[in-house]
């Protein structure tokens, strides 16, 4: 029976764009990377917001050996880099129409504070329509940085004429003064007992993905373990816990 011009979807109706997007902060690669991938590999991000990544020996070529373990692209990362790097399928990668690392100045007032910070972005075309915003970023230790950090980030959301996502070790809860005043444009969908910090012990909460409007979330949680990786192995292979969203859009 031929299929009616009235019955057929419109455009409008073209179906949400699922993605599963993964943030962890990967300690430089030093921790157990049989687990470290294995993980990954399990849970099929379409998306990777990585914190420290590989910053001083050969970090391009350690984060490409990265990549291809888990059969994703590199959309930002590498040589100065500022330890930030977003991987993602072929799919997603087909998506991009801009993608950066743009960095954030900070006061120096020990050593601590001498670690670069900046955000990493990309901007992907949405199938159907539109388009989205997903950042890795890694806020400072000191309060004033992770506030001039914090303003940084206001700002993307402010310019972005688009839902904005965003991923990062934070280096605060939800009660500090960064995540505060981020709060009225970016919340984090997933329970604050979700904590991710440090990984053996996990007892708080300081790695999250934060969204805008505009983004309906199915799943936000803490992997504690996969369905290959035990939390045993899992808290060796960083020394932060892994925060999984997933969305449509």
């Amino acid at each position: 029976m031929p299929v009616s011009a009235t019955s057929r979807p419109a455009a409008s109706q073209q179906a949400p764009w699922a993605l599963r997007i993964l943030t962890w902060n990967l300690w430089e690669l030093r921790g157990d990377l049989s687990a470290l991938i294995e993980a990954v590999q399990d849970l099929q991000p379409d998306v990777l917001l990585i914190q420290e990544a590989p910053r001083f020996v050969l970090p391009t070529a350690r984060l490409r050996w990265f990549a291809r373990q888990i059969d994703r692209r590199i959309l930002v990362g590498g040589a100065g880099g500022r330890g930030l790097a977003i991987l993602a399928t072929d799919e997603v990668a087909a998506q991009v129409i801009r993608r950066g690392a743009h960095p954030v100045a900070q006061t120096v007032s020990d050593l601590n504070s001498t670690y670069p910070r900046g955000v990493a972005a990309v901007r992907l075309s949405v199938p159907g329509g539109g388009a989205v915003v997903l950042s890795s970023t890694h806020l400072a230790l000191q309060e004033d940085n992770r506030m001039r950090h914090a303003e940084y980030l206001a700002a993307l959301v402010r310019g972005a004429g688009a839902p904005v996502i965003v991923g990062g070790d934070l280096n605060e809860t939800a009660s500090g003064s960064a995540r505060r005043f981020l709060a009225p444009l970016l919340t984090d969908p997933a329970d604050q007992a979700e904590h991710t910090f440090p990984a053996a012990s996990p007892a708080r909460r300081i790695d999250a993905i934060l969204t805008t409007a505009g983004v309906t979330v199915q799943e936000a949680r803490a992997v504690r373990a996969t369905e290959r990786v035990s939390e045993e192995r899992l808290s060796g292979a960083s020394d932060h816990l892994p925060t999984l969203l997933s969305i449509s859009l």
